[in-house]
C-alpha cells in the first residue's frame, strides 16, 4: 500500500505572504493525512527563511526532515515580511552547517518515495531544481519519482529538460479570501499572523494556495473561499497512524 502523495516545498521562503499561508495549508492536507511533507529547501541565502521551515515543522508536528538552504545566491536579504514571520521564533538553524544543500537534498527525499508518488511546489526562483538536474545521479532519480512539478506563478520560467510533466498555477480568479492574524488564534506567534500582524495589508495572490490544493486534491478540485478559510489558518490535528505503512 502506497503512502500519501509526498510533496516537497521550494520557495524563496519569507518573501512574499502566499507562500506563508501556502506552508500552513500543506501541512493542515499533512495532519489529515492526504499528503506528506517530505522537504522544504529556500533559494534565499538567509537563516531566518531555513529556520521558519523548521518552526513550521514543529508547530504542526511534522516528520523530521533536513531543510535546504541555498548559499552563494543574491537573494540573501530579510524583507519586513521575512524579519516580522521570524521575530521570537524559537529554532536550532544557527548556521549554514544546520542546513543541507538544497539540490542534495531534494534528490535524497525523492529516493525514499515510491516510484511515482512525490510532487515538487516550486513558488520561486527554480535555482534549487535546475542545480538537482546537475547532479550526476539525480535526472534518473527525477524521472522516476516525480509526478509533477508545479511551478508558481504566470511568469514562472520552465526549466530545460526537466524530465516530467510540469504544471504552471496562476493566481486564481474569483476569489475574496484574505487571511488575517486573527485567524491564527490557536499560536499568536504563528509565522503567518506576526507577519498579517505587521503588514495587514500585504500583496496576496493565492497562486501558492492553489498548486498546493491541486498538487494533492487534483487538478479538477475547485478552490473556494470556504476550503481556504476552513483549512490554511486549521490547528494542527495529531496525526494518525495509516495501517499498511509507518508514518
Amino acid at each position: 500500500m502506497r503512502p500519501p502523495i509526498g510533496v516537497h516545498f521550494d520557495a524563496a521562503f519569507g518573501d512574499n505572504l502566499d507562500d506563508l499561508l501556502a506552508l500552513s495549508l500543506l501541512y493542515s492536507l499533512d495532519n489529515r493525512n492526504e499528503c506528506r511533507v517530505i522537504g522544504m529547501t529556500t533559494s534565499k541565502d538567509n537563516l531566518q527563511s531555513a529556520g521558519l521551515y523548521e518552526v513550521y515543522q514543529k508547530m504542526y508536528g511534522g516528520r523530521p526532515t533536513a531543510i535546504g538552504m541555498q548559499t552563494g545566491k543574491v537573494r540573501s536579504e530579510s524583507g519586513a515580511l521575512l524579519k516580522a514571520a521570524a521575530e521570537g521564533q524559537a529554532t536550532t538553524v544557527k548556521s549554514v552547517l544546520d542546513t543541507a544543500e538544497p539540490h542534495g537534498l531534494i534528490r535524497n527525499v525523492l529516493t525514499a518515495n515510491h516510484d511515482g508518488n512525490a510532487v515538487i511546489i516550486c513558488t520561486g526562483p527554480t535555482d534549487n531544481l535546475r542545480d538537482l538536474l546537475k547532479l550526476q545521479t539525480a535526472r534518473p532519480v527525477v524521472a522516476a519519482k516525480v509526478k509533477t512539478l508545479y511551478l508558481v506563478g504566470e511568469a514562472a520560467k520552465p526549466i530545460e529538460d526537466w524530465p516530467t510533466p510540469v504544471v504552471t498555477v496562476a493566481a486564481p480568479a474569483g476569489l475574496s479570501y484574505a487571511a488575517k492574524a486573527a485567524d491564527f488564534g490557536w499560536n499568536e506567534k504563528h509565522p503567518a499572523a506576526q507577519a498579517l500582524a505587521a503588514s495587514p495589508d500585504a500583496k496576496l495572490n493565492r497562486a501558492a494556495m492553489a498548486a498546493v490544493l491541486q498538487a494533492v486534491r487534483g487538478k479538477d478540485f475547485v478552490m473556494t473561499d470556504a476550503v481556504l478559510a476552513e483549512l490554511v489558518a486549521a490547528k494542527p490535528i495529531p496525526r494518525q497512524r495509516m495501517r499498511g505503512f509507518g508514518d
